[in-house]
């Protein structure tokens, strides 16, 4: 009994844990009420609002200076594993705020053969100013 109390307690203390319904640090949600509702006719708006808001997200360094997109879509339209992504946003923000949202995917390919350290992943909304911009950075 006491081999089987010391195992579950060293692996308590060695298997990280996160807490139900916990925010990434620095996570600021969108305020719903300044958020536009976009659709899939918008899709080319943003991938050229992305010329923008990439630098702003992963910064200056050469390596992220090019970059193609793998995934680009309004978040309720997500289907298969990257639906999670939708469910991560509606966890993180609400429902609402994730209606509003896109998840793009990005590759940054002079990170490559990293597969994990070349991608990039990002929650965009548009607001009623007009400006899209990057509410969560993934990866």
């Amino acid at each position: 009994m006491r081999k089987i109390l010391m195992t579950l307690i060293i692996f308590i203390f060695i298997c990280p844990t996160i807490s139900s319904g916990a925010k990434p640090e620095g996570l600021e949600c969108p305020k719903t009420e300044m958020l536009m509702k976009t659709t899939e006719k918008d899709k080319n708006e943003l991938i050229s609002a992305l010329n923008e808001i990439i630098p702003k997200a992963y910064g200056s360094s050469p390596d992220y200076k090019e970059w193609r997109i793998e995934v680009i879509k309004p978040m309720p339209n997500l289907t298969g594993f990257d639906e999670h992504y939708y469910k991560m946003a509606s966890n993180f923000c609400g429902k609402e705020v994730a209606d509003h949202s896109w998840f793009v995917r990005l590759r940054f390919p002079r990170l490559l053969p990293a597969q994990s350290g070349s991608l990039g992943e990002l929650y965009i909304v548009k607001d009623k100013n007009n400006k899209w911009y990057a509410w969560f950075q993934y990866h």
